[in-house]
């Protein structure tokens, strides 16, 4: 079995996992009065100790690339490339969505709806149909206005909300949007492991540390000024 390390650090509850394949051996939040470059290298550090683990030991390096905070996509997706490249590992990059996803595996709407905070009032949006193991996605992600999201309420039957985007704009939905539990709207390190794991089985290709970039639902506001130069 590959020893995974999966890292999550794309929103302010980031996330630390190690796995024996699928089977999750520990996970750790990261502390969240501090930065994730502050704190993710020291909690590496402690859960391969705790685990008593060598960082060679590690064959497959996970990590989401958002989108999500852009700091914190930058500092998830840069440890985990150098990490990688250090002990030889694979790296394998989870969309965000994906990885909500997962944790929402075991619901039984028959349709799932995961939103991203993109600022300015909009939110990138992904939308999910369940499948026989969990959900499966339909189409592409899309940036939308927060209010066109909600109207996927009234065009799907059985659809549940969830995504990161909920902890900004769940006080000012309409009567019939149905949310999940907050515990189920952040992305986990867990969840991402799980999925590097189960893609490890097929045959699709990983990214290396040279392809693996962060995912950002729109440009920064530096690269847009520099565009319309």
């Amino acid at each position: 079995m590959d020893i995974l390390l999966a890292l999550e650090t794309t929103e302010k509850y980031g996330s630390i996992a190690l796995l024996d394949g699928k089977h999750l051996l520990s996970e750790i939040r990261l502390p969240q009065e501090k930065r994730s470059a502050q704190t993710l290298a020291p909690a590496m550090d402690t859960i391969l100790r705790e685990a008593k683990i060598v960082p060679q030991k590690i064959s497959v390096v996970a990590v989401v690339v958002g989108p999500g905070s852009f700091t914190g996509l930058r500092v998830g997706v840069v440890t985990a490339k150098i990490f990688a490249y250090a002990v030889g590992a694979k790296v394998v990059g989870v969309n965000t969505f994906d990885a909500v996803a997962e944790k929402c595996s075991r619901f039984e709407s028959d349709y799932l709806s995961v939103g991203v905070d993109a600022q300015r009032g909009e939110v990138s949006v992904a939308l999910f149909k369940k499948a026989a193991t969990g959900y499966e996605v339909v189409g592409k992600s899309e940036l939308i206005r927060v209010a066109d999201w909600w109207k996927q309420a009234e065009q799907l039957k059985n659809v549940v909300f969830s995504g990161p985007a909920l902890e900004r704009w769940h006080t000012k939905i309409p009567p019939n949007v149905v949310l999940a539990d907050p515990s189920f709207w952040f992305p986990q390190a867990s969840a991402a492991g799980k999925i590097a794991a189960e893609r490890l089985t097929q045959p699709i290709l990983t990214e290396t540390v040279w392809s693996l970039q962060p995912v950002y639902s729109r440009l920064s506001a530096a690269e847009e000024k520099i565009i319309k130069q």
